[in-house]
């Protein structure tokens, strides 16, 4: 008959609650009852050697990663970074997907309060500015990536999205387009609202009006850029350019357009953002995020608050614009294959 809570709590003298309390790390142990309640784990052979083992030490040698999802590229190479210098530690990733339907209040109250992870990054919007409060509250060390912090105990790792932006628009200024249409991520994402403020910081600094008509809702998805290409031109709002706030629906916008007889980029040049490797293998010119190097700075911080260090509350990515066929037209211009991707 396998072993149960009551089992080690007769074995040292305490209440199931409290063996409970000691195997979830809880800080309303004391430290004398705690130690006898590991020696009765480790007798009774109650637990696996991990968790034995991770409870002696106070780590448990894993951090969490939570995601809204996998697709587009950008989120592996972000836990490539992060996997990268935590394997430096002997440490593990758990990651943890919050995106859609999943119930994303009880996964975040599980790691507030089992303390199964000795820290966690979050990416994106996965977790709500309360959830964040809460966990620092709790002394878990929290890092953001790629979204602000809604408090000055949990560190901020973001690139330069307003800045990123600006200089995407810009190029497209500078290839004499004027009328150039923005496919924007979603209203709640930080990193899509941040970029669009790019793309209208730059038209106003060359004296372009912002035609509110030419800025059209997206989701990060292939097929929203491509909705928002059927949209302009459904409403027969003429454009001579597309900055989409990622590469994923620029290729969206991209398909759209050919399907539309309209030539990328002769008639409408694309410019996306993140430079995700398979924009590197259509000839999509867009914005390069350091995604890799935002996933070490996201693991180093981690272990920064575990060891009890005070890193930088903020720290900010540089970008830089790769330009590509999607833009190049005349004797350079290359054809933009997205068919075999």
């Amino acid at each position: 008959m396998s072993l149960t809570l009551e089992d080690v709590g007769r074995q040292c003298g305490v209440s199931r609650s409290t063996v409970s309390r000691v195997i979830n790390n809880s800080p309303l142990v004391n430290q004398s009852t705690k130690e006898r309640v590991l020696e009765a784990i480790k007798t009774l052979n109650y637990a696996p050697n991990f968790i034995a083992r991770s409870l002696t030490k106070n780590s448990t040698e894993t951090l969490a990663v939570t995601l809204p999802d996998i697709t587009g590229g950008v989120f592996p190479e972000i836990l490539a970074g992060m996997d990268e210098i935590a394997s430096q530690r002997g440490y593990h990733l758990l990651v943890v997907f919050l995106g859609g339907a999943r119930p994303q209040s009880a996964t975040v109250e599980q790691l507030i309060t089992h303390r199964r992870v000795d820290a966690v990054v979050t990416i994106a919007s996965t977790v709500s500015d309360d959830q964040l409060i809460q966990m620092a509250e709790w002394k878990l060390p929290v890092v953001c990536v790629a979204r602000k912090s809604p408090s000055k105990d949990i560190p901020s790792i973001l690139f330069d999205n307003t800045g990123g932006a600006a200089d995407a628009t810009r190029l497209l200024l500078a290839h004499d387009r004027h009328a150039i249409a923005h496919i924007r991520g979603p209203a709640d994402s930080h990193d899509a609202e941040e970029r669009a403020q790019g793309f209208r910081n730059a038209l106003k600094q060359a004296g372009i009006s912002l035609d509110p008509a030419l800025e059209v809702m997206g989701d990060f998805k292939r097929e929203g850029g491509a909705r928002g290409i059927r949209d302009l031109m459904t409403r027969n709002i003429p454009f001579d350019a597309v900055f989409a706030g990622n590469d994923e629906m620029a290729f969206g916008a991209i398909e759209e357009l050919k399907r539309r007889g309209k030539s990328v980029p002769r008639e409408i040049p694309v410019v996306g953002f993140d430079d995700i490797e398979s924009a590197r293998f259509v000839g999509l010119t867009t914005v390069h995020v350091p995604t890799r190097d935002l996933g070490r700075a996201a693991a180093k911080t981690a272990f920064d608050l575990i060891d009890g260090k005070k890193p930088a509350a903020l720290q900010v990515l540089k970008t830089e614009i790769v330009e590509r066929a999607s833009t190049v037209t005349g004797t350079n211009a290359k054809t933009i294959r997205l068919d075999k991707m």
